[in-house]
């Protein structure tokens, strides 16, 4: 009912607003004459003159607000009819991108207008954000285009050879490559024949020049071919009938200067076996070394399998195209920095190796030389695979779907070889990271200072601390279990697994008194032993790590008796309660034995006469003249409490009761 009573209040609430509104501009039209509805800016003049300064966009500049915005919503919300990007293509249907278009700007592809342009207005053109000479360098890092020699078109926009959207060619260039240069560049000119050492150089641009800045004059690439820098031309190229031919196949001219090993064992690089070379590399000029057509990692992954989409998803090449397997491959959780990077000859040759896989060194050494054989190599410090394996055994050397390059899970990983803590598993506790196959919550493999690779000292408590710290913590009303206070951790419990509860190694009793043989001793020997201590069951009393309470038990005195014995204290509230059992339990019992009939520490009236004078006149006249048996006081008086006067039971013999005791002890009266 109150989720209805609520709903209804909404509703009433809504209407009432909706009617408000409408009286209002009723209200407006009836006082202007006029009877067509009210526009966004009858009420909203003032955000009308803000938003038409400087370029605006065309529905605002017509006032036509609901060309984009709802002309009706909730209070406090200002709604569109339609989300990015298909609001926009209402009005700009050519920015649309075609499926077979060679480029699409990323805000484009991803329907992102506003990363490039406000909605109402700017204080640019276009309604760019920002000046549109920088617009493009909120994503383009600006170093690759303030070089020593920039491209004159550079700074007159990136528009004056780009389209901002779409286009059918390379790069978003508005027209072809070779066409986008010859449109400033005259090619008939003999300034342009001599810099190209008179050959009738017409197209391939892009082969030798950077399109944006250089360190290099001339907008060189970084790093030239050796003939083409001395002007050799003809090394390769001649010309015939006005046009530039190659003397050969682009392969064999490569192989007539740099000649290939007739034979190599260990790997070779497949297209350096099938003399491939340009598959690899530029024949003129690269901004990579060693004249690489782009980078090593673009290289790379063109032919080999696995590429790793930003998303986690993998994408295998295949030989008839791109095969999606999204839903069959793991989401990669770790990469190797050099991956990461692109740089694939970091621990590979490009053409041939002694070793498999084109490593440039053996397993063995190859990860140390990044990685510091002080803390991962054959020390005390580092877990060291099998003989005769390497850092392989263990990780993989460019993704995994593991933390740290793993090969497996932790768990499964660390279990393949430590068979007997596997089979630790199947017992009644275990500790949670072990649980979890956490192995490195307290191991540490490479680099560790302490035996058994862990990342503490063990024997401090120092490891154990760094998760179960309030254990640990003390004070001055806290007294802790000596072993705790030692940081012995490991004198009580596993630090894998055991049989029985909180890890500890065995039943808590036997546990306990190994310790405290002495109380061992005094259960063995008494004939009334307390039952918790018979049972092994220490921890019914005591607290395992310390306690603000002495002998670190649970709770205070008489508290932690009582959670037992709790008919000792039903006369406390209402009737006469003897003093001692209110303090201290122990003052009368002892605490896991005695030879004595309710665990007291002496025999009937000898344990009362250590606090109770019981001969002289005064104890004589309180019994009625009769000397009672030191034995007789519990046959009387309760211990611990009762509702009558002197400790008395609520019921007695009617003789007694009246203080007439002579029928029965007329012998032993005075």
């Amino acid at each position: 009912m109150k989720h209805l009573s609520l709903k209804n209040t909404i509703s009433t609430f809504c209407i009432l607003v909706v009617g408000a509104l409408l009286f209002s501009c009723v209200q407006s039209n009836r006082q202007t004459g006029k009877r067509t509805a009210q526009k966004c800016l009858d009420c909203h003049q003032e955000m009308g003159e803000r938003l038409k300064q400087g370029f605006v966009h065309e529905p605002v500049q017509k006032d036509q607000c609901e060309q984009c915005h709802l002309p009706h919503g909730l209070v406090g919300g200002v709604f569109l009819r339609q989300q990015q990007p298909e609001l926009c293509y209402t009005c700009h249907k050519t920015i649309v991108a075609a499926v077979d278009q060679k480029s699409v700007h990323s805000p484009v592809a991803e329907g992102k207008c506003s990363s490039c342009h406000t909605s109402h207005n700017s204080v640019y053109p276009k309604l760019l954000k920002e000046d549109p000479k920088t617009t493009c360098f909120s994503c383009h890092e600006q170093g690759e285009f303030q070089k020593k020699y920039v491209h004159a078109p550079l700074e007159l926009g990136c528009e004056t050879c780009h389209d901002p959207h779409k286009s059918d060619n390379i790069a978003l260039l508005t027209v072809e490559p070779d066409a986008q240069c010859r449109s400033c560049h005259q090619i008939e000119r003999d300034t342009f024949k001599n810099a190209h050492h008179n050959y009738p150089v017409e197209s391939g641009c892009l082969q030798c020049h950077t399109p944006h800045a250089s360190d290099s004059p001339n907008l060189l690439k970084k790093t030239l071919h050796q003939p083409m820098q001395e002007g050799k031309c003809d090394s390769c190229h001649q010309v015939t009938k006005g046009k530039i031919t190659t003397r050969a196949p682009a392969n064999q001219l490569c192989l007539d200067c740099h000649k290939t090993p007739e034979s190599m064992p260990g790997s070779i690089h497949k297209p350096y076996k099938s003399q491939q070379c340009v598959s690899c590399h530029s024949v003129h000029a690269s901004d990579e070394r060693l004249l690489l057509a782009k980078s090593a990692e673009k290289i790379c992954l063109d032919c080999h399998q696995t590429n790793v989409r930003a998303n986690g998803s993998v994408e295998v090449k295949g030989q008839d195209g791109p095969l999606d397997v999204e839903n069959m491959q793991p989401k990669m959780v770790s990469s190797h920095e050099p991956v990461e990077k692109g740089q694939c000859l970091a621990c590979h040759n490009g053409h041939a190796s002694k070793r498999k896989s084109l490593l440039k060194y053996d397993e063995k050494k190859l990860c140390l030389t990044c990685h510091a054989s002080k803390t991962y190599g054959k020390n005390r410090g580092s877990h060291q695979p099998a003989p005769e394996q390497s850092c392989d055994t263990c990780h993989k050397p460019h993704q995994s779907s593991n933390e740290k390059l793993l090969v497996s899970s932790q768990e499964t990983l660390c279990f393949s070889c430590h068979k007997k803590e596997a089979d630790e598993r199947g017992r009644f506790s275990l500790h949670q990271p072990f649980a979890s196959g956490n192995c490195s919550g307290c191991h540490q493999l490479h680099g560790a200072k302490e035996d058994k690779f862990l990342k503490a000292n063990n024997s401090n408590g120092a490891l154990c601390a760094s998760c179960h710290e309030s254990i640990q913590k003390t004070s001055d009303t806290i007294k802790p279990h000596v072993p705790v206070a030692k940081g012995e951790c490991n004198r009580c419990h596993s630090p894998h697994s055991a049989d029985f509860p909180f890890v500890i190694k065995q039943k808590p009793g036997t546990l306990c008194l190994e310790c405290h043989k002495d109380v061992g001793q005094t259960i063995k020997d008494s004939k009334f032993p307390h039952k918790p201590a018979v049972d092994a069951n220490c921890i019914a009393c005591h607290a395992a790590h310390g306690s603000p309470h002495e002998h670190i038990l649970k709770k205070g005195q008489p508290v932690v008796c009582l959670g037992c014995h709790s008919e000792i204290a039903k006369y406390w509230r209402k009737g006469v309660v003897h003093k001692p059992a209110t303090q201290n339990c122990l003052q009368c019992h002892m605490a896991h034995g005695s030879n004595e009939q309710g665990m007291v520490s002496k025999k009937g009236g000898l344990l009362c006469a250590d606090c109770h004078t019981i001969t002289g006149s005064d104890f004589l006249k309180a019994h009625k003249g009769i000397q009672p048996s030191i034995k007789s006081c519990n046959n009387c008086h309760d211990a611990h409490g009762s509702p009558e006067k002197g400790l008395l039971y609520p019921v007695g013999h009617t003789p007694f009761l009246e203080g007439n005791c002579t029928p029965c002890h007329e012998e032993r009266k005075n």
